[in-house]
């Protein structure tokens, strides 16, 4: 996990993405606090990157997947 304290929605990629409204850093910190503590609480271990300026996108992960029974099950994200 990466904290977001770099995190900015500073260009649009898809519908969801709005550039023109500011990104409430203070509020994504907390949430990615939560969370982390969440999955600490349920006994997973949590590798942490080092947060870089310049790169806001590192907060997410790339080519997300799950396993389930031994097998991966990928994601594909795609929007209309």
């Amino acid at each position: 996990m990466c904290r977001p304290v770099h995190f900015a929605v500073v260009y649009a990629i898809n519908p969801w993405m709005r550039p023109d409204l500011p990104v409430d850093r203070e509020r994504a910190v907390r949430q990615w606090e939560l969370l982390r503590q969440t999955y600490l609480d349920l006994g997973h271990r949590v590798d942490l990157l080092d947060p870089v300026p310049g790169l806001p996108d590192m907060v997410f992960a790339a080519n997300g997947a799950t396993v389930v029974d031994g097998r991966v099950l990928g994601a594909r994200f795609r929007h209309p």
